[in-house]
């Protein structure tokens, strides 16, 4: 089991939110779609090659933004890393998966 964790703008919840549902995540025991999200406030500076989907390359950005949560058992976790990866506005999303320790 992993839990995996994406910084998402808040204009692209629902989409990657349904991706992550569709692609076998947010699955714990017998409920389906289990997902925590909250608000926080990010800054990134884009490199001068980057095509940023907010801000501009060379320049920091600061805005509010989601990091949403989520379990995903190890016969999901490449297809919800690429569900997201594929309606993810990002250029480089930011994808943790961590490895749980079952007990």
């Amino acid at each position: 089991m992993y839990k995996l964790q994406v910084y998402i703008p808040l204009d692209a919840l629902r989409r990657v939110r349904k991706a992550i549902e569709k692609a076998g995540g947010g699955k714990v025991g017998n409920y389906t779609g289990c997902m925590s999200w909250w608000k926080v406030h990010s800054m990134w500076r884009a490199g001068d090659e980057a095509h940023p989907y907010m801000g501009k390359a060379g320049k920091r950005t600061e805005t509010n933004e989601y990091i949403l949560q989520c379990r995903v058992d190890e016969e999901h976790i490449q297809s919800v890393v690429d569900a997201i990866r594929k309606v993810h506005p990002y250029e480089e999303p930011v994808i943790d998966v961590v490895r749980l320790r079952e007990f």
